[in-house]
């Protein structure tokens, strides 16, 4: 395994022609690395550097779960020009292995998955349509579930890994076609995702005006998620999380949505084995998910399921409903029903630019809270494995 990992890591080294920095927080120890968690950070646009820093928070995180056996590699798609991206990296302390030129395209993308071997997790953070999947740099070139060849690399990912979409809409086709074809547990949104960052009174918060209290600043510095304190200005305060509304914007305005990360196993779960790999993977999902809160498993828990807003106290709302102390809706829309496989919806057709698109709709009554409970439930058969 030593000779292995230092093969991939000096064959970063040679190359040449791809369009992304390939990095990591700190210098490795190759020989002490068993496994590794990709980070996919797409290019921002008009969001700026926001997915590179998620993916950094996240790595973080994982890091001091995983300190010396697991190593976080980031593939970051190029944003501001070659050497701008240099400097944008080394001024974040961040370890660089390779600065390239072209698109990071989903060919490469495979390429350097298949590479790497021994994945113990997988997080694409991009924009997302939901039914034409990632948009890692490029518009015309996108990671979906059909074209990808997801199938060829199951035995790439080790038993017990997952794979997290965190962009918009990511759950209602892109994550169940993915868990199909990869037989891994795959979590997936349900409406549109936004950025979150810390804010002064310890909490999470969505980072657009209107959704954080106006009386509070963003954080500093963060020694909430890490055992020492972290600069956030270098990217170590971000996370992509739903809005607690059915996704509207650019790709219309859906009928129904969940707030929260729906975790598909979309695959046989007839043998002890096969569940267990399903409930392995979204049990350290769940583990490294940065929360404020606390460690523990209620705490990750209440924070992955339940939504936030600084003028809405829907984060104790939904608390009170998982711990049966509540029957209030706190959900600004619409529910659709969803089990392990796949989540309930109608295509629908939108025009968008004069052109059809398919767009979601709803196929049946709304669930009102029945998925947080059914979500809930799912993530108690996971906890044995919470370790």
């Amino acid at each position: 395994m030593k000779k292995i990992m230092l093969l991939i890591f000096l064959s970063f080294f040679n190359l040449s022609s791809y369009g992304f920095s390939v990095l990591t927080l700190k210098p490795v120890d190759w020989s002490k690395v068993r496994s590794v968690d990709i980070f996919i950070a797409g290019y921002g646009e008009e969001l700026g550097l926001q997915f590179l820093y998620s993916a950094i928070t996240k790595a973080r995180v994982m890091d001091e779960i995983y300190p010396d056996s697991r190593v976080q590699i980031i593939f970051w798609a190029k944003e501001k020009g070659r050497e701008r991206d240099i400097e944008i990296l080394e001024k974040r302390d961040l370890n660089i292995i390779a600065i390239n030129d072209d698109l990071l395209t989903s060919e490469i993308i495979y390429k350097e998955i298949k590479r790497l071997k021994r994945i113990s997790s997988l997080h694409i953070l991009s924009h997302n349509a939901a039914f034409y999947g990632n948009r890692i740099q490029s518009k015309m070139t996108r990671i979906d579930g059909i074209h990808f060849p997801w199938s060829r690399l199951t035995n790439d990912f080790l038993p017990g890994s997952y794979v997290v979409l965190h962009g918009c809409n990511t759950g209602f086709v892109l994550a169940p076609q993915i868990s199909e074809a990869l037989q891994r547990p795959v979590l997936g949104s349900m409406t549109s995702t936004d950025f979150q960052e810390i804010f002064t009174d310890g909490s999470w918060y969505h980072n657009n005006p209107g959704q954080y209290p106006s009386s509070m600043n963003r954080m500093s510095t963060n020694r909430i998620l890490y055992e020492e304190d972290y600069e956030c200005w270098k990217g170590n305060c971000h996370r992509l999380m739903s809005n607690n509304h059915p996704y509207r914007g650019y790709w219309g305005e859906y009928e129904v949505g969940l707030p929260f990360f729906k975790s598909f196993c979309n695959y046989p779960l007839s043998t002890s084995r096969e569940r267990e790999t399903c409930y392995r993977g979204i049990a350290q999902a769940l583990k490294a998910w940065p929360t404020v809160e606390g460690e523990d498993f209620e705490s990750k828990v209440f924070d992955f399921l339940c939504p936030r807003h600084g003028k809405y106290n829907i984060f104790s709302q939904c608390v009170d409903y998982l711990k049966g102390k509540s029957e209030k809706k706190f959900f600004w829309g619409e529910t659709l029903p969803c089990t392990l496989k796949k989540c309930e919806f109608a295509t629908v057709e939108t025009i968008i630019e004069g052109r059809p698109h398919p767009s979601i709709g709803k196929k049946a009554p709304d669930q009102g809270m029945k998925p947080f409970r059914d979500e809930f439930l799912l993530l108690q058969k996971v906890r044995p494995y919470f370790k």
